[in-house]
């Protein structure tokens, strides 16, 4: 099975905190540990992350950016949907909390033609 890499990146919300930022970050990278599966395992292959220092300008104001890879489809898939872990970051970081806008985007390595 190919690897799927999740891109995620924020803009916090006008007067966020210092300490708000680090925590987001902080917790963002503490869910390759804290997000498991029903058998109890991690199944977060990796997350880096850290603030956008793009020089190319076309950062479109988002802040801070966060890589993370998992085996699967069906992992990210239950990531996404199912992880209590997972839904309870984005409720209390983004929802509720400090991210004014976000950008997530997934991909395979490599080219793939769209499924028709």
């Amino acid at each position: 099975m190919t690897p799927i890499t999740h891109i995620v990146a924020f803009k916090f919300k006008p007067n966020t905190s210092p300490e708000d930022k680090a925590g987001l970050y902080k917790a963002m990278m503490k869910l390759k540990d804290t997000c498991k599966k029903e058998d109890g395992k991690p199944y977060i292959l990796s997350i880096k992350g850290g603030r956008e220092q793009s020089k190319e300008k076309y950062h479109r104001g988002l802040q801070v950016v966060f890589v993370a890879e998992f085996a699967s489809e069906e992992d990210l898939d239950y990531y996404v949907s199912h992880d209590k872990v997972h839904q309870a970051f984005v409720h209390r970081w983004a929802l509720e909390g400090v991210v004014e806008e976000g950008l997530v985007l997934d991909f395979k390595e490599g080219w793939q033609d769209e499924e028709e």
